[in-house]
């Protein structure tokens, strides 16, 4: 028998901060405590890039993942839902307010470690950043049940906690003003409403066994792929330097 939705949703929240790899895998105790180089760091930062830089599209897909071809009135509820997502990830700026891109925002973090610009965008990517990006995609074009678990829920919901100690660390341990530092602090501000709404969301669409049997798969997913993607990155910038 399914669960509640409110019970299916703080399960999974429960299991993404048991596992998820921002909190748990070595390569990110190593950027807490300062003990990856400050080239390390920046082949960390670059591979990032690749998920970081696109996000405006994730949020995108949210939106065309709910309904078909002849969109109900709740489909309509729930797009207009979605919309701050866009809103806040290409910035607010767009719309009358003052934070521009998150996107823009992480290209002013690389530059702030000496990424430059062009270095950042010619980054060539691991086999695994690869592999998650595109299971990352996957997930958000499949319906909104996939998008939200394998996103909002998988990742969201637990950012304060890393993006508070990544913050952190790049101040106290890699000399990064505070002023380059709005990456953190304005997911910091969001990502709590990022969580919420989707969880009032799937209130509304987890309602069964085979939804949340979907919905637990995906974040399932998006959290293997995020292991998956740290794994290549300890490899091949901290592994190989040992």
């Amino acid at each position: 028998m399914a669960q509640t939705p409110e019970a299916f949703t703080h399960e999974l929240l429960r299991e993404a901060r048991e596992t998820h790899p921002w909190l748990h895998h070595p390569l990110f105790h190593l950027i807490w405590d300062g003990k990856l180089t400050r080239p390390q760091l920046q082949s960390v930062i670059r591979q990032q890039g690749c998920f970081f830089l696109d996000t405006l599209r994730h949020a995108a897909w949210k939106i065309i993942s709910v309904g078909g071809y002849s969109p109900t009135w709740e489909d309509l509820e729930r797009q207009r839902a979605l919309i701050p997502l866009v809103v806040e990830e290409g910035g607010e700026d767009t719309v009358g307010g003052k934070t521009t891109a998150h996107a823009f925002l992480f290209v002013k973090l690389a530059g702030a470690l000496g990424v430059s610009r062009d270095e950042l965008f010619g980054t060539e990517y691991l086999p695994t950043t690869i592999i998650e990006k595109n299971e990352l995609f996957l997930l958000q074009r499949s319906s909104t049940i996939e998008a939200l678990c394998g996103g909002n829920i998988a990742t969201e919901s637990l950012n304060a906690t890393h993006v508070q100690r990544m913050a952190d660390a790049m101040e106290n341990h890699y000399g990064v003003s505070r002023a380059a530092l709005d990456f953190y602090s304005v997911h910091m501000e969001v990502e709590g409403d990022h969580a919420e709404r989707a969880v009032r969301i799937l209130s509304q669409l987890a309602t069964t066994d085979e939804t949340q049997a979907r919905g637990r798969l995906a974040m399932r997913r998006a959290i293997t792929a995020r292991r998956i993607c740290a794994d290549g990155m300890l490899a091949a910038f901290v592994g190989a330097a040992r």
